[in-house]
C-alpha cells in the first residue's frame, strides 16, 4: 500500500495520481525543456546589436523580428496543438515540437538576410506552440489541486531561468566567439559570432527529445462525458459562460507580458546606449540577477495562491496575480531614468521578480476552473493572448515608440517608461474586473467534480 509522506494511507483520489517522486521528475524535465524554449526565443535580445549591424535594420524591424515573427505562428498553431493535447498523446506532441524548434534555432546559423532569419523564427514559433498546452495538461493530471499551483509555478520557472541563461550563455558565447576559429559552412560561407550562439543553444534541445519520449503519461482526471473529446461547439459554449473569468486572466497577464518581454528584448540596447555596457557584460549581469529574482517571484506567486486557496478564498489566484503589477509599478517606471548603473540593476531586479510572479499562478488558476478535456484549450487561449499582445505586439510597439513617437534611438528609456505607464494600470484594472467571476467559476467547477465522485 502506498503511503503518504507522513506514513498515512493515501486517499483514493490521491492514489490516482503518479507517485510524488515521478510527478516531480516530470516537473523537472518539463522545466528544463521550458527553459530551453525560452533560451531559444529570447537569445535574440542579447544578440540584437550584432544582428542590427549585420542586416542594417531599425528598432521597429528588430521588434518585428523578435515579436510577430515568433508570436503570431506560436499562437496560431497553439490552438491546433491544444485540441491535440486534450485528446491525443501529450508526450509525443511535446517531443515533435521540441525537435522542430531546436532544429530551427540551430538552422538560424544559416541566415544570411533579415527575411531568412524571420522565416527561421516562424519555425521556432510553430515548434514551441506544442509545449504549453500539453505540459500544463500533463502536470494538472499529476498533482492534487492543493499542490498544483506550486507545481506549475516551479514549471513556469523556465521563463526566468531560460531568460537568465539566454543572457548569461549568450554573454559567455560572445566573449568566446572571438577566440574560436572561423566556421565555414559550404554554400553559406562564414558563420558570425551571433550565428554561432544560435547553433550552440539549438543542439541540446534535440537531445532532450529522447527523454520526453520515455515519459509515462498520467491518466486524465476530472473528465466529462466519459473522457471523450469535447466538440468545438461545446467548448465555445463553456468558455462563453465563463468569459469574464478567462478574459480577465488572458488580457490582464498579457499586459504584464507586454512590459516584461519588451524590456528583456530591448535590455541590451538600453544598457548599451545609456550605460555604455557591452553585450557580453550585460548578458552575464542580467543573467545572474534574473536567475535569482525570477524564480523568487514565481515561488512567491505559487505560495500566495496556495495559501489563500487553503484559507478558503475562492479568488486566491486572482489576488496573487494582482500582487504582480502592484509590485513592479514603481520600479518599472523609475529604472529607465536612473543614471547610476548599479542602482539601475537593483531596481530592475525588483521589477523582474514581480513581473515573473504571474505565470505559474495564471496557469494554475485556469486549470482549476476548467474540465480536463478543455484544459489544453484554456492554456492555448492564454498562450494566444499573451503571445499576440505580450510577446508579439510588445516589442514591436516599443520599437515603434522609439522610432516614431520619440523619433530617436536615444529616447528608448522614455519609451520604456511610457510602455510601463500604459500596461501596468491596464493589468490592475483587468485582473480586478475578473475576481468575482473567477471565484464563481471555481465554485461551479468544484461542485461539478463533487457531483461526479
Amino acid at each position: 500500500m502506498d503511503l503518504s509522506a507522513r506514513g498515512a494511507p493515501m486517499s483514493d483520489q490521491e492514489s490516482q495520481y503518479p507517485k510524488p517522486a515521478y510527478a516531480w521528475y516530470m516537473v523537472v524535465l518539463l522545466l528544463i525543456i521550458y527553459t530551453f524554449s525560452f533560451i531559444d526565443r529570447q537569445i535574440l535580445g542579447l544578440l540584437g546589436p550584432a544582428i542590427k549591424a549585420d542586416f542594417g535594420i531599425s528598432d521597429t524591424y528588430f521588434g518585428l523580428l523578435t515579436g510577430p515573427a515568433f508570436a503570431i505562428f506560436y499562437a496560431t498553431f497553439g490552438l491546433y496543438c491544444a485540441r491535440i493535447a486534450d485528446s491525443k498523446s501529450r508526450k509525443w506532441l511535446i517531443a515533435i515540437g521540441l525537435f522542430l524548434w531546436s532544429l530551427m534555432t540551430a538552422a538560424s546559423a544559416l541566415a544570411r538576410s533579415f527575411m531568412m532569419l524571420f522565416l527561421f523564427r516562424i519555425g521556432v514559433g510553430v515548434g514551441e506552440a506544442t509545449l504549453g498546452p500539453a505540459a500544463n495538461s500533463m502536470l494538472s493530471d499529476s498533482f492534487p489541486k492543493k499542490k498544483l499551483a506550486m507545481a506549475l509555478s516551479i514549471y513556469a520557472m523556465g521563463i526566468p531561468i531560460g531568460s537568465a541563461l539566454a543572457f548569461y550563455i549568450g554573454g559567455t558565447v560572445i566573449e568566446l566567439a572571438a577566440e574560436l576559429p572561423a566556421v565555414i559552412i559550404p554554400g553559406f560561407g562564414a558563420v558570425t559570432d551571433w550565428q554561432k550562439s544560435l547553433l550552440l543553444v539549438g543542439i541540446p534541445g534535440i537531445l532532450l527529445t529522447f527523454f520526453v519520449i520515455a515519459l509515462k503519461e498520467p491518466s486524465r482526471k476530472g473528465t466529462t462525458g466519459g473522457g471523450k473529446s469535447i466538440s468545438v461547439t461545446e467548448t465555445f459554449v463553456f468558455f462563453k459562460a465563463r468569459a469574464r473569468a478567462y478574459l480577465s486572466i488572458y488580457l490582464g497577464v498579457s499586459m504584464i507580458a507586454a512590459l516584461g518581454f519588451s524590456t528583456l528584448i530591448f535590455l541590451t540596447f538600453f544598457f548599451y546606449r545609456f550605460h555604455g555596457l557591452q553585450p557580453a557584460e550585460i548578458g552575464k549581469t542580467f543573467g545572474m540577477i534574473s536567475i535569482v529574482t525570477g524564480p523568487v517571484g514565481l515561488l512567491l506567486g505559487g505560495y500566495l495562491a496556495d495559501r489563500w486557496y487553503r484559507q478558503g478564498h475562492k479568488d486566491a489566484h486572482m489576488r496573487a496575480l494582482l500582487v504582480a503589477p502592484l509590485g513592479y509599478l514603481i520600479p518599472s517606471l523609475i529604472f529607465p531614468l536612473l543614471s547610476d548603473t548599479t542602482l539601475t540593476w537593483w531596481v530592475l531586479g525588483v521589477s523582474n521578480a514581480f513581473i515573473n510572479l504571474a505565470s505559474g499562478v495564471a496557469y494554475a488558476g485556469l486549470q482549476l476552473i476548467t474540465p480536463n478535456q478543455m484544459r489544453g484549450q484554456a492554456a492555448a487561449g492564454f498562450i494566444v493572448s499573451t503571445n499576440l499582445i505580450g510577446y508579439g505586439a510588445g516589442p514591436l510597439v516599443l520599437g515603434m515608440m522609439t522610432d516614431y513617437v520619440f523619433m530617436d534611438p536615444m529616447k528608448l528609456n522614455y519609451a520604456l517608461v511610457l510602455l510601463a505607464a500604459i500596461t501596468t494600470p491596464a493589468a490592475i484594472i483587468l485582473l480586478q474586473w475578473g475576481r468575482k467571476a473567477f471565484a464563481q467559476a471555481l465554485v461551479e467547477e468544484e461542485t461539478r467534480l463533487t457531483n461526479m465522485s
